[in-house]
C-alpha cells in the first residue's frame, strides 16, 4: 500500500485505521480506559496488540509522544507495520508491542482561568502548591525527598492513571528480566521526513552508549555529559515498572523543516501573502513527507529489532 493510506487526520479516524488493520489479520487488541465502566462512551486512553512469540524475553515497544502530531505520526507508522510487516518473520525470543493512543489527555487542575487576576500567596494556595508538588512527585516515581516510590505506591504520568500502565504493563511481563527497547514517535524540526534518534537516557549511561552503538550515532559533548534525557508520558511510566529489565529508550522525531528553511521561507514570502499555516510546519500532509516518514520508520524499527536481540 501507498504510504499515505497510513496516515489519518485526527485520532478518531487514525483509530479507525489501527483496528481495521488488526481485523483483517484477526487480532484483538486490547483497550485500556481510565474507567471500566460497561456503558462508558469514551475512546480508550490506549489500544494494545502484540505481535510475535508471546513469551518473548526481548520487546519492542513502539509509542509516542504527548502531543497530537506525535500521536498521529506514530499510528501511521503502527497501521503500516501492520498492512507490510505483521506476518514478517520476527528474531528469536523477539516480540513487537504496539501501544495507539491520542495526544496525552487533560489532567485539569486549579490553574486561575488566563487573563485574570495573580494569585495572592496565602495560605490556601500554599497547600495546594504543595499538594502539586506531591502528585508531580507521585506521578516521576519519587517522594518528596526524592527517594523511588515503592512498586505499590507508583501512579500514572501525564494525562495515564496507573490503572491503565498496569494493564499495559501486562503486555511486558514476559520481558520483565530480559530486555525492553521503547521508541518515542514524535514530529519536529529537522531534516525532511528524517528521524533523528535521541536516547532517553543521561548521556554517560550505558543505555544511552547502547542507542548510540545501535544507530551510529557520535558521543555527546563533554558539557552535555551530565544532562538527562527522559521520555515522558505514556513511555516512562512503563519504564518505571520495568526495574529488573535491560530498559533501551530514545525517541524518534521525524523531521518537518529545519528552522533555517522556515525562517527563509517567513523572509521570502511575497509581501501581502498570508503567513503560512504552523501547524503545516509542525505536520506536513504532502505525500512526499509521509512517503519519507515512513521509509525510515522502517529501518529504525529494523535496525532496533535486531539490535535488541544481538547486543
Amino acid at each position: 500500500m501507498d504510504a499515505e493510506a497510513f496516515f489519518a487526520e485526527n485520532y478518531r479516524s487514525a483509530r479507525g485505521k489501527f483496528l481495521s488493520a488488526c481485523r483483517a489479520l484477526r487480532l484483538l487488541p486490547q483497550a485500556h480506559r481510565a474507567s471500566t465502566g460497561p456503558e462508558d462512551p469514551d475512546p480508550p486512553l490506549v489500544d494494545s496488540i502484540r505481535l510475535g512469540d508471546p513469551a518473548a524475553r526481548h520487546v519492542l515497544v513502539i509509542c509516542g509522544g504527548d502531543r497530537q502530531v506525535d500521536a498521529l505520526c506514530c499510528s501511521a507508522i503502527e497501521v503500516g507495520w501492520l498492512n507490510e510487516f505483521a506476518d514478517a518473520n520476527l528474531p528469536h525470543d523477539t516480540a513487537i508491542l504496539l501501544l495507539h493512543h491520542g495526544p496525552v489527555p487533560p489532567e485539569g487542575g486549579d490553574a486561575p482561568a488566563r487573563g485574570g487576576p495573580p494569585p495572592e500567596w496565602e495560605d490556601d494556595l500554599l497547600a495546594k502548591v504543595e499538594k502539586r508538588y506531591a502528585e508531580y512527585a507521585r506521578r516521576k516515581g519519587v517522594d518528596s525527598l526524592g527517594a523511588p516510590l515503592a512498586a505499590a505506591e507508583m501512579q500514572g504520568v501525564a494525562g495515564y492513571p496507573g490503572t491503565v500502565l498496569d494493564s499495559v504493563s501486562k503486555w511486558l511481563s514476559s520481558a520483565a528480566a530480559g530486555r525492553i527497547a521503547f521508541v518515542d514517535v514524535r514530529v519536529g524540526l529537522g531534516p525532511y521526513g528524517e528521524a533523528e534518534i535521541t536516547p532517553c537516557h543521561p548521556p554517560d549511561t550505558t543505555a544511552a552508549k547502547r542507542v548510540r552503538s545501535w544507530f551510529g550515532l557520535a558521543d555527546p559533548p563533554e558539557e552535555h555529559a551530565a544532562v538527562p534525557q527522559e521520555p515522558d508520558s505514556l513511555a516512562a511510566g512503563l519504564i518505571r515498572r520495568f526495574p529488573e529489565a535491560e530498559i533501551t529508550a530514545f525517541s524518534a522525531t521525524f523531521g518537518t523543516y529545519s528552522m533555517m528553511s522556515v525562517l527563509d521561507s517567513l523572509a521570502t514570502r511575497p509581501e501581502g501573502e498570508a503567513v503560512p499555516d504552523p501547524r503545516q510546519l509542525l505536520s506536513p500532509s504532502d505525500e512526499a513527507w509521509r512517503n519519507a516518514v515512513w521509509r525510515d520508520a522502517i529501518i529504525v524499527i529494523q535496525r532496533t529489532l535486531t539490535a535488541l536481540h544481538s547486543s
